[in-house]
């Protein structure tokens, strides 16, 4: 094997879960050349991190998907790891002519697949683990820690807004209440996040609110009802962008989402929200490096439960 392809799920959370086994493979493979297929809004944060040799962006444009298909077939890539199970994943890697395809037999397109790993519940480093030991990987750490890494321009830029803002290094809190679109049953009531913020800015908290430019409307309104000192962060730059803020953030608190991973691969502790899903194997990792808010359903969480899980985490 000297050269392999990544096939990428289109979240955040399960990219920073898939980073671990492409940084085992750098680590047994030294000289292997790697590849990546993402979505471009996933693309700069993958390359920050120096583990993919060149980045392939898909997209949902049939011409660009021909083009996609051409470009990888000239590389003449032997081998390909998938952590995504879509139908249009497999069917790529099949037309690309990739001898050696590797991914978890509960996709639906399976018999495209050369070697099928188990996969247990829903994607996770663990499951990701299990897949890795098909190529040889035997010791892929199961958390993301020191892998992402920040660039100069977008370290600068936070470095203003900070100033701008009249906020410090590590004296800030980093706030993130929205979920993707599809995702909506994970996000609490704006009311409780309106308790929240006011509360914490009357125990004299610099805090950060971070959002998406889709969401930016609705937590720009919802801020009209919190404490004028509350700030709005929305990166131009994208997730690059975001995490070099985070990075510099003293404690995060957010719903079970991409951003809670992104703020704990960076080493920042977390306060995490969660409903239905399951912290012991989607939770920040490790686990115990972080505090778990668990309800049945996320609107059942209070501000007084966030608020409580704060002052704990100052005082850890």
């Amino acid at each position: 094997m000297d050269k392999i392809i990544f096939f990428h799920m289109n979240q955040l959370g399960d990219l920073l879960f898939s980073l671990p086994v492409l940084k085992a493979v750098k680590q047994k493979y030294p000289n292997i050349k790697t590849y990546s297929v993402v979505r471009k809004n996933l693309a700069g944060l993958l390359k920050n991190t120096g583990l993919v040799d060149k980045v392939f962006i898909k997209t949902r444009n049939l011409s660009q998907h021909i083009e996609l298909i051409s470009s990888i077939r000239k590389e003449k890539i032997d081998t390909a790891l998938m952590f995504s199970e879509s139908p249009e994943t497999l069917l790529l890697a099949y037309l690309c002519r990739i001898k050696n395809r590797i991914g978890f037999k509960t996709a639906f397109l399976h018999f495209l697949l050369t070697e099928q790993a188990e996969k247990t519940g829903v994607p996770s480093i663990n499951n990701n683990i299990v897949l890795a030991k098909k190529i040889g990987l035997n010791n892929v750490r199961q958390d993301y820690l020191d892998i992402i890494k920040i660039d100069g321009e977008n370290e600068i830029k936070v470095s203003f807004w900070l100033k701008d803002n009249y906020l410090e290094n590590k004296d800030f809190i980093i706030v993130s209440m929205g979920a993707s679109r599809r995702r909506q049953e994970k996000c609490l009531n704006d009311n409780v996040w309106i308790e929240t913020l006011n509360k914490l800015a009357e125990m004299n908290k610099n805090v950060v609110v971070t959002c998406a430019l889709w969401e930016q409307e609705k937590i720009t309104d919802i801020l009209k009802n919190c404490n004028e000192r509350i700030k709005i962060f929305c990166p131009e730059n994208g997730l690059a962008e975001l995490a070099a803020l985070i990075n510099k953030a003293k404690l995060f608190i957010g719903i079970d989402s991409g951003v809670m991973h992104l703020a704990a691969s960076l080493g920042i502790k977390c306060i995490a929200l969660f409903g239905q899903t399951d912290p012991e194997q989607v939770g920040p990792r490790p686990v115990k490096n972080h505090i778990i808010i668990k309800k049945n359903s996320a609107k059942e969480i209070t501000a007084e439960d966030i608020t409580e899980a704060e002052s704990l985490a100052v005082s850890v």
